[in-house]
C-alpha cells in the first residue's frame, strides 16, 4: 500500500510508476501493472543475453542456460513481477545498468557510460541499496582512462559520478516538496541503521549521549528489545546462533520497535510527516556514536551478516578468489571475459555488503546477482572446452600418404 498510496516513506520511482498505471487503468490497474513488469523484465534479459553475446563468445547453450537462470525471480519464490514492491523494476533496471557498465569496461565507449550513469539514477531513486555502483564505476573509468590516455575527455564523467549522490539527493527532495511539501530525502533511513547497533548495545551505552531526548529514546528501545529478548545478550544466553537470531528479529527491532517508540515520543507535538522526520533524524543522529561505542561488536555482526547473504563463508571466499583473479587476469590478458568476472563478482560482494550495514541479508534484498556464479562457471567451463578442443587439434597427427 505504501507505493500505491506514495507514502512519504518510500523513494520516488515506483510509486510513480504505479501511480501512473493507475492513472491510465483506473481501478483494474493490478493486472496491467504486472503485465508492463513482466514485460519490462523479460526486455531486460533479452538486451543483457544480446549484448553479452555480441562481447564474449560463448556457444549458445550457455545463455540459454543462463537466460534461464536469469528469469528465476519471475518464476520462482519472489515471482517479482506479481508484486507490488520495488524489486519488480529494480531487477531489469539492475540488469541494464550492468550490462551498459560491462560494455564500457569491455569497449571503452563512452556513451555506454552515459548510457549507465542516466539507468543507475533511475535505480538509485528506486533503491537505494545500489549506491556502491559510484565507487566502483569511479575505479572503472580512472582505470580505463590510465589504459587509453584519455582522461581529459573521462573528466565529464567522472564529475558527473562525483556529484551523482548530490543528484541523487536533490531529485528525491524535490519529488518529497511535491508530493509531501517536504523538500527532505526519504526519511527512512535511521531506523536502519540503528536496529544493529542496538542490537549488541550495552545498558550503560545511554552515557555516550549528551541529549536528553536521545538518551530517554535509547533507554526505551533498549529496555523493549532486552524484554523482547531481540538483542545479543539474548541470543547469547539462550544458546542460539547469534546472526540466526539477528536476521529472525531485525525487522522487529527496526520497524516494530525503534519505529513506533519514535512516533510515540513525538507525535503528540508533531504532524505524521514531521514524526517522521524527527525519528529519521533523531535515529541517524544515534546510530554514529552507538556504533562507535561498540564497534568490535558491531563489525563482528556485519561480518557474520554479510556471509550469512552468502549463505556460508566458504562462498565468500569464493567470490573474493574469483574477484583476485579476475582482476590479476587484467594486467596481461585484458580479454572480456576476465573484465566480465572481476566486474560482476566486485558488484556482487558490494552489494552484499551494503545491504549487511543496515538490513538484514534476507533474499528480497540480495537475489539480484544470483546469476552471477553461473555466468563465471558458463565462461569458465567453455574457455576450457574451447581450449582442449584447440589442443587437440595441434596434437591431431596429419593423415599419411
Amino acid at each position: 500500500m505504501g507505493y500505491i498510496e506514495m507514502w512519504f516513506n518510500r523513494t520516488p520511482v515506483y510509486p510513480l510508476f504505479v501511480n501512473g498505471v493507475e492513472a491510465i487503468f483506473g481501478s483494474n490497474f493490478k493486472t496491467p501493472l504486472k503485465f508492463l513488469q513482466l514485460i519490462f523484465g523479460m526486455l531486460s534479459v533479452w538486451f543483457f543475453i544480446v549484448q553479452m553475446r555480441k562481447n564474449i563468445q560463448l556457444q549458445a547453450f550457455w545463455y540459454l542456460l543462463l537466460a534461464g537462470i536469469l528469469v528465476i525471480p519471475y518464476v520462482y519464490n519472489h515471482k517479482i513481477a506479481n508484486t507490488i514492491l520495488t524489486e519488480a523494476i529494480a531487477y531489469p533496471l539492475y540488469l541494464v545498468v550492468c550490462i551498459q557498465f560491462l560494455l564500457y569496461f569491455f569497449n571503452h565507449n563512452k556513451k555506454h557510460i552515459t548510457y549507465g550513469i542516466l539507468f543507475l539514477l533511475v535505480l538509485l531513486l528506486t533503491r537505494k541499496q545500489f549506491i556502491f555502483f559510484i565507487p566502483v564505476l569511479l575505479v572503472m573509468v580512472l582505470w580505463v582512462s590510465y589504459q587509453t590516455k584519455t582522461f581529459k575527455k573521462h573528466l565529464p564523467h567522472l564529475v558527473t559520478l562525483v556529484l551523482l549522490p548530490f543528484l541523487i539527493s536533490l531529485a528525491d527532495s524535490t519529488y518529497h516538496k511535491v508530493a509531501h511539501g517536504y523538500f527532505t530525502n526519504t526519511p527512512w533511513t535511521g531506523i536502519h541503521l540503528l536496529a544493529p547497533a542496538m542490537y549488541v548495545a550495552d545498558e550503560e551505552d545511554v552515557t555516550i549521549y549528551t541529549s536528553e531526548d536521545e538518551k530517554a529514546y535509547f533507554t526505551e528501545i533498549y529496555n523493549s528489545v532486552s524484554t523482547k529478548q531481540y538483542n545479543q545478550a539474548a541470543a547469547k544466553a539462550q544458546g542460539e546462533e547469534v546472526i540466526s537470531h539477528y536476521v529472525a528479529n531485525f525487522a522487529k527491532i527496526a520497524n516494530h520497535t525503534i519505529y513506533p517508540i519514535g512516533k510515540e515520543r513525538y507525535e503528540k507535538q508533531l504532524s505524521e510527516d514531521d514524526t517522521l522526520i524527527k525519528i529519521d533524524n533523531t535515529t541517524t543522529a544515534m546510530a554514529f556514536p552507538l556504533i562507535k561505542d561498540n564497534f568490535k561488536k558491531w563489525f563482528s555482526l556485519f561480518i557474520k551478516n554479510f556471509s550469512y547473504g552468502f549463505e556460508n563463508s566458504k562462498y565468500v571466499l569464493l567470490f573474493v578468489i574469483l574477484f583476485f583473479f579476475g582482476i590479476s587476469k587484467l594486467k596481461n590478458n585484458q580479454t572480456n571475459i576476465y573484465k566480465a568476472i572481476a566486474f560482476v563478482t566486485c558488484i556482487t560482494i558490494s552489494n552484499m555488503a551494503v545491504v549487511a550495514v543496515g538490513m538484514h541479508t534476507l533474499k528480497r534484498f540480495i537475489f539480484y546477482n544470483d546469476w552471477v556464479l553461473f555466468f563465471i562457471l558458463f565462461m569458465l567451463l567453455a574457455t576450457v572446452s574451447n581450449q582442449l578442443e584447440v589442443n587437440k587439434k595441434a596434437t591431431k597427427k596429419p593423415p599419411s600418404n
